[in-house]
């Protein structure tokens, strides 16, 4: 009989290496999916608890617990008002030559330089429309004596909600702009001041707060007002006590930091609900998207870190402020090319962009309040300050006639006029003061000087 003979060594000892090299990998698979997978399962858990903490508190993070926070924060008693004068302003818009009137009209351009009693040729026009739209006027001001903000009708639905209130509330300030200059240029100082106040009046109207657009959209309301106050000190139509009231009515700044928290609060819901949506299959884009790039609780907290700093930015001054925001976007770390990234990408808004329009909101406010003091201080001495610190005699700080960089804002007096200027807007790569008062015609240039002049209207003021 014969027997089997035994199996070299080395065929056994390589056996042993190739079950190695594949348990081993296998072995360090699983653990990764095991650690994967605890941590997508605690990130699961905070995010679960994070949201039922805001319901308790009631934090929007939904579209409903939205709803709810914007009911308790506006009042609807000004509602019905407030809607038909958007209306009526639409209207207005298509009245036959409307086209042609400044503000309002596509064609229609704002006078570089409006003299009380002087040349304006659109004068007959613009007499001819705010008559018409005189009872929308008078409406506005009905409407100015209810509460504020007023609550609008919304559908709320995440990132795609429809704010076309807040959109159309520019025509109101533009009607009223367009009646504000007409006003001065007949030195109607008692209409003027009351176009101002319904300005205010509408301004406050439309301050919900819900999200990033709707306080774009108030920052820019905020600037028509501020305008309309700095064309108003060209020519000197204004009594003492008048120009106290405009003083009062720019001095108070806006809280900015409060202000930022609550609508990055709204900012965060509206996120958040992006992403209900797309994992719920209710957005039929985002869902697509999901399916490529799926969102992890992982990703999601990473988000929710992100709103939360933002939500939290220190606001102790506007340097401060403006440096915590050019920050924020290193204060999350995700790798580039992670599905994380593109839903980051896709949802984080620009905090960034948002307070710096701010702090230029800011910026146009004490501009314009300084130009209302050197008019105070000329009207009171006589002559023009020799510098801005001479306004400090008037209660004005250092910080009411600077910028948030502790720049000063550009002063000078020629014979009898006196030049103010501010930052150009169109410096953003170096937004510094121009040391020297800017030119009107820039050889350099290639635009037109009209082109020029309205460019300069953003941040010189000739006080004659």
């Amino acid at each position: 009989m014969n027997t089997r003979s035994p199996r070299p060594s080395w065929i056994f000892s390589r056996l042993r290496w190739y079950v190695l090299v594949a348990v081993v990998p296998i072995a360090f698979a699983a653990v990764a999916l095991l650690v994967s997978g605890y941590r997508e399962w605690a990130a699961a858990q905070s995010v679960r608890a994070q949201r039922a903490s805001w319901s308790e508190q009631g934090v929007p993070f939904s579209n409903v617990s939205s709803k709810d926070w914007y009911a308790k924060r506006t009042h609807s008693e000004g509602t019905e008002d407030w809607q038909r004068i958007l209306q009526l302003a639409q209207w207005g818009m298509g009245a036959a030559g409307t086209d042609l009137l400044p503000y309002l009209g596509s064609e229609g351009k704002p006078p570089v330089e409006l003299t009380p009693g002087g040349d304006w040729q659109g004068e007959p026009l613009v007499a001819s429309f705010l008559k018409e739209m005189e009872s929308v006027l008078q409406l506005i001001e009905k409407a100015s004596k209810h509460p504020k903000p007023v609550r609008f009708p919304i559908e709320f639905n995440g990132i795609g909600t429809l704010l076309e209130h807040h959109q159309n509330s520019r025509t109101i300030l533009r009607l009223l702009s367009l009646d504000f200059d007409f006003a001065y240029y007949h030195k109607d100082t008692k209409r003027a001041l009351r176009d101002l106040e319904l300005m205010q009046a509408t301004i406050d109207a439309f301050n919900s707060q819900e999200t990033m657009v709707s306080e774009l959209v108030n920052i820019a309301l905020r600037g028509v007002r501020s305008s309309a106050i700095r064309r108003s000190l060209t020519n000197n139509i204004w009594t003492n006590e008048e120009l106290d009231v405009l003083r009062k009515a720019i001095a108070a700044s806006e809280p900015l930091g409060e202000r930022f928290k609550t609508v990055m609060t709204g900012e965060r819901a509206f996120g958040l609900t992006a992403i209900e949506s797309l994992r719920s299959g209710a957005d039929l884009d985002f869902g697509q998207l999901n399916k490529l790039f799926p969102l992890s609780p992982s990703a999601e907290l990473v988000l929710m870190n992100y709103y939360d700093r933002a939500i939290n930015l220190p606001s102790a001054d506007l340097k401060t402020w403006q440096s915590s925001a050019a920050s924020i976007e290193t204060m999350t770390s995700v790798p580039r090319n992670s599905s994380a990234a593109v839903w980051i990408g896709m949802l984080l808004p620009a905090v960034q962009a948002v307070v710096a329009a701010e702090i230029r909101i800011e910026l146009d406010r004490r501009w314009t309040q300084t130009a209302i003091a050197l008019r105070q201080y000329k009207s009171q001495n006589g002559k023009w300050p020799s510098r801005l610190r001479d306004l400090e005699t008037l209660g004005i700080s250092l910080d009411d006639y600077s910028t948030a960089d502790g720049q000063v804002f550009g002063y000078e007096v020629d014979g009898d006029n006196a030049y103010l200027w501010s930052v150009n807007p169109a410096s953003l790569r170096d937004p510094r003061i121009s040391p020297t008062r800017p030119s009107k015609r820039d050889d350099t240039d290639s635009h037109s000087v009209e082109v020029v002049d309205e460019q300069l209207a953003g941040y010189l003021l000739e006080l004659k």
